[in-house]
């Protein structure tokens, strides 16, 4: 009862004190949309929604996106994406292109366009591409004649996490026909290029600075990449290359390894070992064709490290200078490795802890020596050296002391004015 009271008395005073044209004013934002487009559909039973992809791709507009549901598919038709938009499908497993083997399945010739989620089937080219800045990505491109996906004078693209599969060549980078131009500066990243006919990857004729990484390119009858050409200075590495007639041929001067990781490609026909147990070959891996090697061959096949999550950090956020208190960090590895944690107490004091298992408390204390706020902060890293985001805990030293309320001052104020705050009076002899 004494407390509330005490804490009606506080906003008596408070309201006192305050003036009666002051107010709280909030004020509601509108959220505005990120589309910089309009979205047209194909498929489904929408009013309005196109019966063919290519219907919608020619009424839309730059900066469109064309989405494209997969109860109306197969989409019987050769498209022509000559417009910079989104083509999106709705399930790669389901949205199916099939051009009957008559021309390309799709044939890109603008630049800046993302096509994904779709199966694009029987044609020529699975997807053509004459265009730069450009994403193909989450798509599935098969028993095409000619290649999965064919480029040709085409930089600055991204094609990431397609499975190009069953066709003659998985992806060919060549030179246009309408006229001379190499394909540079692309990145091929994390797709399952598997079981073609000749080549997984061909580069022929004067590509260069295009990066192959963290692919997995397997049972292909040929050759898992082939380069020839005077295709210089591209990057190979993180991929794995597992049951190819022959994994790879290079007859040009290109990187099969990162320096900088000291990492290279997983060959299962690599036959070097390692003697002190880190991963890497003890042996370069020699690429046939020419001098080239793979000079960091991994002894297993490469998978994605994921870093650790921001760490949970527990414990007191106050206290005194000179007085040691424990905190708890806690983080989690998506990979399940140990990690360790660094962490910066905010007073010019860092430390590193112990490797400990995933998900595991780890307790460290410390102490602060003077006045102050500080700003405790720790990240994980994993046995890998992957480090995840951080996190932060704020600690003010001293203590901040309760509040207590001086009720002999309230009654001393009260006796001297014996005709004033009857309101003050009436709740004091509740006490």
């Amino acid at each position: 009862m004494r407390k509330i009271i005490t804490l009606g008395i506080m906003l008596l005073f408070l309201g006192m004190t305050i003036s009666s044209s002051t107010g709280l004013y909030l004020e509601k934002q509108s959220i505005k949309s990120l589309s910089s487009g309009n979205i047209l559909y194909v498929g489904g039973n929408g009013t309005g929604n196109y019966t063919k992809i290519q219907d919608a791709i020619d009424d839309a507009s730059d900066g469109d996106t064309v989405y494209v549901y997969d109860d109306s598919s197969p989409y019987y038709e050769n498209v022509v994406v000559d417009k910079s938009i989104n083509l999106i499908g709705g399930d790669k497993n389901t949205t199916i292109i099939d051009c009957g083997e008559e021309d390309d399945v799709v044939w890109i010739n603008v630049n800046n366009v993302r096509i994904s989620g779709f199966t694009t089937r029987n044609g020529r080219y699975g997807i053509r591409l004459l265009s730069s800045d450009t994403v193909i990505s989450d798509n599935i491109i098969t028993n095409n004649s000619l290649d999965g996906i064919h480029m040709a004078n085409s930089s600055y693209n991204t094609i990431s996490n397609n499975i190009i599969q069953y066709n003659h060549d998985g992806i060919g980078l060549h030179w246009s026909q309408s006229g001379p131009g190499p394909c540079n500066h692309n990145n091929i990243i994390n797709n399952t290029i598997s079981k073609n006919k000749y080549y997984g990857i061909k580069m022929s004729w004067q590509h260069m600075y295009n990066k192959i990484i963290e692919n997995t390119i397997t049972n292909n009858q040929k050759y898992g990449i082939m380069i020839c050409c005077n295709c210089n200075s591209n990057s190979i590495y993180h991929n794995n290359f597992l049951g190819n007639i022959q994994n790879a041929y290079d007859e040009n001067s290109n990187t099969w390894h990162n320096g900088h990781l000291l990492e290279g490609n997983y060959w299962d026909d690599y036959n070097g070992t390692d003697t002190n147990g880190d991963g890497i070959g003890d042996t370069p891996y020699p690429i046939p064709g020419g001098d080239n090697e793979d000079r960091y061959p991994l002894m297993e096949p490469w998978s994605k490290n994921l870093p650790p999550e921001a760490p949970i950090i527990d414990g007191s956020t106050s206290g005194k200078p000179g007085k040691k208190y424990e905190y708890t960090f806690n983080a989690v590895d998506p990979d399940g490795h140990d990690v360790c944690f660094y962490v910066d107490w905010g007073d010019t004091n860092t430390e590193w802890t112990d490797f400990h298992a995933s998900g595991t408390e780890v307790k460290v204390k410390h102490t602060w020596s003077e006045k102050g706020t500080y700003n405790i902060t720790a990240k994980a890293q994993d046995v890998y050296g992957a480090e995840g985001p951080e996190a932060t805990l704020e600690v003010t030293m001293p203590k901040n002391k309760p509040f207590t309320f001086n009720f002999d001052f309230l009654e001393r104020l009260l006796d001297r004015f014996p005709n004033a705050f009857p309101i003050l009076r009436y709740m004091l002899g509740l006490l």
